[in-house]
């Protein structure tokens, strides 16, 4: 009896396959019509030269963390936080979020600009209601007098710039 199941599962799957009586197995067609359509295949060993802007690799918001533990000690410590703009039923204050630290108290600026997207997504899981997922914000910093000093959004840093600097969010 398992003799004759096993059989016609081998027979009915082999059969399965196999081309129907006057259909043929492939077809191959010659055409003559050419595409008027100017799509090319791109991506894979284009020679053209794009112009995008370069695109920052993303910051891990562990490894800046581990960063800020190391430099805390040995550095100044900088209060950072957010201000939503363009909403009309909030006030425009800034809500503080965490603090950023660099390894020899330089480029506060450039460090709260690096980092200015770990500090949107903390700022909105810390503050959900204040700050809602398609708000815009500016990011800035209390400097060495206490007053909050907005920084401007970069795009280009020195290299291995984010290896001397760190981020804590608070919360």
């Amino acid at each position: 009896m398992k003799f004759f199941i096993a059989a016609s599962m081998i027979i009915g799957a082999t059969t399965a396959f196999a081309p129907q009586r006057g259909a043929p197995c492939f077809s191959v067609r010659a055409s003559n019509h050419q595409s008027s359509s100017t799509l090319q295949m791109a991506g894979f060993g284009s020679s053209k030269a794009t112009n995008k802007k370069s695109k920052l690799k993303p910051l891990k918001p562990k490894q800046q963390w581990d960063r800020y533990g190391d430099f805390a000690k040995s550095s100044t410590n900088f209060a950072v936080g957010v201000r939503v703009v363009g909403r009309d039923d909030c006030e425009q204050e800034w809500l503080r979020i965490g603090y950023v630290n660099s390894k020899d108290d330089s480029n506060i600026e450039l460090a709260v600009s690096r980092q200015r997207s770990l500090i949107a997504e903390h700022a909105k899981r810390l503050l959900p209601l204040a700050v809602l997922p398609k708000d815009k914000v500016e990011w800035g910093y209390v400097d060495a007098e206490g007053e909050w000093k907005k920084v401007e959004s970069l795009n280009e840093y020195p290299s291995s710039f984010e290896k001397s600097i760190g981020f804590e969010g608070i919360g």
